[in-house]
C-alpha cells in the first residue's frame, strides 16, 4: 500500500518497474519468433532469447519520465552478433509495399557473404502484428519487398533489418530503418 504524505510521489519504484515491464512485454510479444531466432544463438546458462531482449529494452530502451515514459523503437534488440549488415540501406514506400535496397558490395569478405540471408521486419505496435519480407532474400539480391497488411496502412510501421548466415548460426546486430505510414508515405528515422 502506498501512503501519500504530500511530499513523495504517488508512484513508487515498484509500480514504475511493473509499468516498464508490462510495456516492454507488450511491445516484444509480436516479435517473439524473430527474437528467438536472432538471439537464440548465444547459449548462456539461465538466459532465454526473450529474456535478453527484455533485459536490453528495460535497461536502455525507454525514453522520458513517468507519465511520459515511452519505448524507443530504435533501441530494441531483435538479434545480436558480429556478422556485417548490408551497407547503404535505402527505404522506399509504394502504397502498401516497402522496398528496402542495399549495396551488394562487401567491405569485409570474412564477415559477409553473398548467400547471407537478409530479414526485413515491418512491425505495427498499434496492430500488435509483425510481418517479414516475401520469400528468402540473400545479400547478393540487393533488395527486399515487404507487403504491408491492410491493418498497417493507417498505423505507424517500424522497420528492422537483420542478417544471418545461410545456416542460421551467425547473426548481425539488427538495424532500425525507421518508421513509416503507408497512408501518407512519410518515412522518418
Amino acid at each position: 500500500m502506498i501512503v501519500h504524505n504530500g511530499i513523495s510521489s504517488l508512484v513508487d519504484g515498484r509500480t514504475l518497474a511493473r509499468l516498464r515491464f508490462r510495456s516492454a512485454s507488450k511491445f516484444l510479444a509480436p516479435l517473439a519468433a524473430l527474437i528467438k531466432q536472432g538471439l537464440g544463438g548465444v547459449k548462456k546458462p539461465g538466459t532465454t532469447p526473450m529474456g535478453k531482449a527484455m533485459s536490453h529494452l528495460l535497461t536502455s530502451g525507454f525514453s522520458g519520465k513517468y507519465p511520459g515514459l515511452e519505448i524507443d523503437p530504435g533501441k530494441v534488440k531483435l538479434s545480436d552478433g558480429n556478422l556485417d549488415n548490408p551497407q547503404d540501406v535505402q527505404v522506399a514506400l509504394f502504397r502498401d509495399n516497402v522496398n528496402i535496397s542495399w549495396s551488394t558490395e562487401m567491405l569485409n569478405p570474412f564477415n559477409a557473404h553473398d548467400d547471407d540471408v537478409i530479414l526485413v521486419c515491418a512491425y505495427s505496435v498499434a496492430a500488435r502484428y509483425a510481418v517479414l519480407q516475401e520469400g528468402v532474400v540473400q545479400r547478393k539480391d540487393g533488395q527486399a519487398i515487404v507487403v504491408l497488411p491492410a491493418v498497417f496502412l493507417r498505423e505507424i510501421t517500424h522497420l528492422y533489418l537483420l542478417t544471418h548466415t545461410r545456416d542460421g548460426k551467425r547473426f548481425s546486430r539488427n538495424i532500425y530503418l525507421g518508421a513509416c505510414t503507408a497512408e501518407n508515405g512519410i518515412i522518418k528515422k
